[in-house]
């Protein structure tokens, strides 16, 4: 007869309870024994931990740590946890769930935005509005090209800027000073109901080569908003740079498909470009299904079904818009982020499936395609250049801290 010390007593990882006769217990995911009162089962991946492991609440199921770090979001309205897509209001950076969104925020059709405070832009100010337009001017657009060039490939520019100090007379003395480019059909201003007190800075369509080379009146202005008008954009929490990127300059659907892929998959390294880390405002988690967890560009293509806040926002009828850039009046930053997006749609241009599966998409040989344009792309490599040690990392895979990545 076997006796006590002969038998391996089993003791519950959690509570220490024995367990013995033929009560096993359950054994957690490390291979540790637990008893049927302290078990918990994750619903997600259904791993098994125990009521002493951290544990959520994601919408009436237990989720553990790591599923929820991957696969929910925190709501800061209702303090839960939730699945599917985030919510913004224009006048919070609070994350929010759809219900909260609903419930909480009003949308302002002068404006185009969504405020949970409500609008508190005077839409009635004759004074601005006959400088500042509103958001939802859209006047004919003027094409610009340089002389004898022949492109389908336009870009847009929306420059958001803000007064100093909160100014309302800098910012009428600013945007009568900026006006004058509306004058010559290179840009209008507008504005815009995330900005505190400034307008957006919005170009009409222009040629890669138009302006690199042609758009000197743009570049002297935007130089003088932040030199001699005390206008501010990189550091502030408001203001983003937006790229719009014309559809027709690209050769059908699965160009734009490659397009995505490269931005999508190379996220760290657009971050650093980029100037700033991945936000509610402009996100790249978007392509993740919320019901199967796993990456896909179908909401991209549906634009009905995309999230607008996104890396690149596929919503516009005739733009692919990257709304990753931090706000900027440094006219040679503004400049590399032109350079990226023509850099990114022409290197994906030709690309077979085969290169697409070979790594073709990757952000060394992106890298290097951009090097060996050093004409085509001066603002971008030095910006390259400035930041090449962490790019470096970031194409080894290596780990880099948010705080070493971002800077003018």
């Amino acid at each position: 007869m076997e006796t006590v010390d002969e038998v391996e007593l089993k003791r519950c990882i959690a509570c220490d309870t024995e367990l013995n006769g033929d009560d096993d217990g359950t054994t957690t995911s490390s291979g540790d024994p637990v008893c049927d009162s302290c078990v918990v089962m994750c619903i997600r991946c259904e791993d098994v931990i125990t009521c002493d492991d951290e544990f959520n609440d994601v919408e009436g199921e237990l989720w553990c740590q790591n599923c929820t770090r991957n696969d929910a979001h925190w709501c800061d309205l209702c303090d839960n946890y939730f699945t599917g897509y985030t919510f913004g209001a224009d006048d919070t950076s609070d994350c929010m769930c759809e219900r909260c969104y609903e419930n909480n925020t009003t949308y302002c059709e002068e404006c185009d935005a969504t405020y949970i405070n409500g609008c508190e832009y005077n839409h009635d100010d004759d004074a601005d509005s006959r400088i500042i337009h509103d958001y939802s001017y859209r006047p004919d657009p003027a094409f610009q090209s340089s002389e004898g060039e022949q492109t389908r490939l336009y870009f847009g520019i929306e420059v958001e800027t803000e007064a100093r100090g909160t100014d309302y007379g800098t910012r009428r003395v600013a945007a009568e000073f900026a006006s004058r480019l509306e004058v010559e059909r290179l840009a209008y201003l507008k504005s815009d109901g995330s900005l505190e007190c400034g307008f957006e800075l919005v170009t009409h369509p222009m040629s890669h080569s138009y302006f690199m080379n042609d758009a000197i009146t743009l570049w002297d202005t935007i130089n003088k908003l932040k030199s001699d008008y005390n206008m501010m954009a990189w550091g502030t929490k408001t203001c983003g740079l937006h790229v719009h990127i014309s559809r027709a300059g690209f050769n059908g659907g699965s160009h734009q498909h490659r397009f995505l892929q490269l931005v999508y998959n190379n996220k760290d390294f657009y971050e650093v470009l980029a100037g700033r880390a991945s936000s509610h405002w402009a996100k790249f988690d978007d392509v993740f299904d919320p019901e199967t967890g796993r990456k896909s560009f179908k909401n991209k293509f549906d634009r009905h079904g995309s999230d607008r806040y996104s890396a690149v926002n596929t919503n516009n009828r005739n733009t692919l818009e990257m709304r990753i850039f931090r706000g900027s009046l440094n006219p040679r930053f503004i400049k590399s982020a032109i350079d990226l997006a023509h850099a990114s749609v022409e290197f994906t241009r030709v690309m077979s499936v085969r290169e697409v599966r070979d790594d073709g998409l990757s952000c060394l040989k992106f890298r290097q395609y951009i090097e060996s344009k050093p004409d085509l792309y001066p603002s971008l490599i030095e910006r390259i250049k400035i930041h090449s040690e962490v790019l470096t990392r970031i194409e080894r895979k290596e780990h880099v801290s948010a705080g070493s990545k971002f800077s003018e």
